[in-house]
């Protein structure tokens, strides 16, 4: 199941510790610097460290190969004090149950709910990032890890009881328990706490695996891209590997449903007709061509940038696994306020086939207002969507949840572009 709540404290924006409900479409709105991006890029640090193997790092916060650059850690964190620390989380329902059938207790259940919530802290002198404690619930069981200042390692709890054990952090958010020399008697308890911290992990690294973010600024349209053999799982922070991902299903695959499926979207939004892609001669360069609402072809650069910036997007949505978590800026960015609006459509429609969460951060009031359409459409319930505005006071940001409401089959909401009561 995907992510579908964040835990957030003194995290950019973000003072005191907040819980966001994510749902399959999930919008903060509001004005430029008010901290509309702090929950993407929240939950966006964690999913790079997890895919950042070769980082010793318990969160990255920035990094050559980073998809979101934040900065160091004083920067990042709020009070921009050492002696505090940020904290970030997840919730999942129905965890990913990786441990089935091995014959013990604490493995997580299929029907369990999982938390995860990491306390990070910096050293001011060398500025080494560390995690200062962790707290993990799957089901009725809990584990929690507090570091020993003195030889950065960890004090363990199980469900309240201490463990006679000991656990280090060498990498990412991972824990390693330390074997100890045990009494008879503790054998099976230490075993027990081994194999579920290890579920633990493996079920929050899968979920943030499938944590998939897409920037704001996206690469320009070229009129060949080099694909020099790789095999991107994601667009990449820019889309830069957008036209690989369509370029490898050209050649491996001859139905190419994704090409498909994302020429449909072109069409609802009203941009295109179809996009095509093709090698140019025996070479590891394709084009992409795109088939206009007059059925004329062109070359993706001699667009408008709009086409260009979209694409990604729909590349996204369409490559990304069942259950995935979609993180996008500005994905309206460049478009025509018509094809804004028909984007909340394609979220809906796709969100809904594959169990997506969308969260965004837009300043597009046709695509809010088109997703109370789809609602009042019955293409998705009023129960798979989450509305955030966002402001800026007294040095902090402000989330305010949008509350809508249903009367006789109409929707009103709060306008946060007019500062009204809207009436859908």
């Amino acid at each position: 199941m995907p992510i579908d709540k964040l835990i957030i404290s003194n995290f950019k924006g973000i003072a005191d510790l907040q819980e966001f409900e994510i749902k399959p479409i999930t919008l903060f709105i509001g004005p430029n610097s008010s901290g509309k991006s702090s929950c993407i890029h929240a939950l966006g640090a964690l999913a790079q460290t997890i895919k950042l193997s070769n980082s010793s790092l318990p969160i990255v916060l920035d990094d050559e190969y980073a998809q979101i650059h934040l900065g160091r850690f004083i920067e990042v964190i709020h009070s921009k004090s050492y002696s505090d620390s940020i904290m970030i989380g997840i919730e999942v329902d129905k965890a990913t149950r990786l441990l089935k059938g091995v014959g013990v207790k604490s493995a997580i259940g299929k029907d369990d709910r999982l938390r995860a919530l990491y306390s990070f802290r910096s050293t001011k002198r060398t500025q080494d990032i560390f995690i200062e404690q962790a707290e993990f619930n799957a089901g009725t069981s809990s584990l929690n890890f507090k570091i020993k200042p003195k030889n950065a390692e960890y004090a363990i709890r199980r469900d309240g009881k201490v463990i006679t054990a000991i656990a280090n952090n060498s990498v990412g958010m991972r824990f390693h328990l330390q074997v100890p020399k045990l009494q008879k008697t503790e054998e099976e308890e230490f075993f027990e706490t081994f194999v579920f911290n290890e579920t633990l992990y493996e079920s929050l690294a899968n979920e943030l695996r499938k944590t998939l973010y897409l920037g704001p600024f996206r690469q320009a349209p070229l009129r060949r891209y080099p694909t020099r053999g790789s095999a991107p799982l994601e667009v990449g922070a820019q889309g830069e590997s957008a036209i690989t991902m369509l370029a490898n299903e050209y050649v491996q695959s001859k139905t190419r449903s994704h090409i498909k499926e994302i020429s449909g979207w072109m069409a609802t939004l009203g941009l295109a007709k179809a996009v095509d892609v093709s090698r140019v001669g025996k070479s590891d360069l394709f084009s992409l061509d795109v088939t206009l609402k007059d059925g004329v072809s062109l070359p993706i650069a001699d667009l408008g940038y709009g086409v260009s910036q979209i694409l990604p997007v729909l590349v996204q949505c369409s490559f990304a696994l069942k259950g995935s978590t979609l993180l996008f800026e500005q994905p309206e960015l460049h478009l025509h306020p018509a094809a804004a609006e028909r984007l909340a459509t394609v979220f809906s429609q796709v969100a809904k086939q594959k169990n997506l969460r969308i969260v965004a951060e837009t300043h597009s009031r046709e695509l809010f207002i088109q997703v109370l359409r789809e609602i009042k459409a019955g293409k998705i319930s009023l129960d798979d969507v989450a509305a955030y505005e966002v402001s800026r006071a007294d040095g902090q940001s402000v989330f305010k949840r949008i509350e809508i409401l249903e009367e006789d089959g109409h929707f009103e909401i709060y306008d946060p572009w007019d500062h009204g009561i809207c009436s859908i």
